[in-house]
This record gives C-alpha cells, sequence and structure tokens, in this order.
C-alpha cells in the first residue's frame, strides 16, 4: 500500500519513548533542585553560630571532647575566670555527664531539661532571645547558661543547677 502510512519500528519506538523519559526524568530532576534552593516566604536562613548547626542533622549523636566543650563555651562568651566558666565547666560535667549535646531529662519540670546545660524547658532560652528550636547547638545552649548566669548573679538556687552547685560547693 503506497498511500498508507508506515508505522514506525519497533525499535524506533523504543528509542523515543527512551527519549522522552530521559527528558522527564531531568526536567523533574531541575524542578525539584530549584524548588529545594528557593526558602519558604518569610523564612530566612539560620544564621551558623556553631559547626554542628552546618550539617542537617544538627548535633552528632556522639559525646563533646573537653577541648570541644572549652571552645564551644568561649564561641558562646563564658568568661575564662574563676566565678564563670570554670564553675560553670564543672556544672556542665555534673549535669550531664556525657557530654552529648542532645542530652534531655523529661522528669524535670517545665517540660524537661535540654542539652549540656540541662535547662528547664524553653523559658530561658526564650528571655534569652534564643531559638529553642536550636537547643541541643551547644553555643545556642551554653549561650543561654550565661544569660541565666548573668541574670541571676550566681550558680545554683531555686531553678539553676542546685543540686549540682551544692554537691560542687559552687555558689
Amino acid at each position: 500500500m503506497q498511500g498508507a502510512p508506515q508505522r514506525p519500528s519497533s525499535l524506533g519506538r523504543s528509542w523515543l519513548a527512551a527519549l522522552f523519559a530521559t527528558l522527564g526524568v531531568v526536567l523533574f530532576g531541575a524542578a525539584v533542585a530549584t524548588a529545594m534552593a528557593v526558602e519558604p516566604a518569610g523564612e530566612a536562613s539560620p544564621q551558623l553560630t556553631s559547626p554542628f548547626m552546618a550539617t542537617i542533622s544538627g548535633p552528632p549523636a556522639r559525646p563533646l571532647t573537653l577541648d570541644e566543650l572549652d571552645r564551644y563555651a568561649a564561641l558562646a562568651g563564658w568568661p575564662n575566670e574563676p566565678g564563670w566558666w570554670p564553675e560553670m565547666r564543672r556544672i556542665v560535667l555534673c549535669e550531664t555527664a556525657s557530654l552529648d549535646p542532645r542530652a534531655f531529662n523529661p522528669d524535670d519540670p517545665n517540660g524537661g531539661s535540654f542539652g549540656l546545660a540541662q535547662l528547664n524547658g524553653r523559658y530561658h532560652f526564650d528571655r534569652a532571645g534564643e531559638d529553642f528550636r536550636r537547643w541541643s547547638d551547644p553555643v545556642v545552649n551554653l549561650r543561654t547558661a550565661l544569660w541565666l548566669r548573668t541574670v541571676r548573679g550566681r550558680f545554683g538556687g531555686e531553678g539553676g543547677w542546685a543540686n549540682c552547685a551544692a554537691l560542687l560547693g559552687i555558689h
């Protein structure tokens, strides 16, 4: 039949289908990559305050070393002088012996105690101007603890590391 259109061979159809499938995957991938690169309206990227915040999953599920703890305390602004970081370092070691930035004690008041300094609930984070969602960032946690120590003018007492401060003779 001379006037009838010819059907493409099965090889031609397979090649054509593969081409369209590949183009679809490439275009879909580009669209997804573009969508992920755009920030939602009204939400700014968080400022990085410590190396932990540079990772998607947050702080590693491992204890800090004492050197790392000291570096994070310095980044948080703790003065390394009597009455400040040396005492808080001892309290952190008492409160969170594992030095796990993700330490959480659900049995403490106000929703539990959070992070290296075992801060109760979100109250102190809010008052210190810190984002409670970042409680496990060592710098944010220690900066909030510094705010608390500064406002109180002491360690221990009601609502502030009372057990460890008494145990260690820190006031």
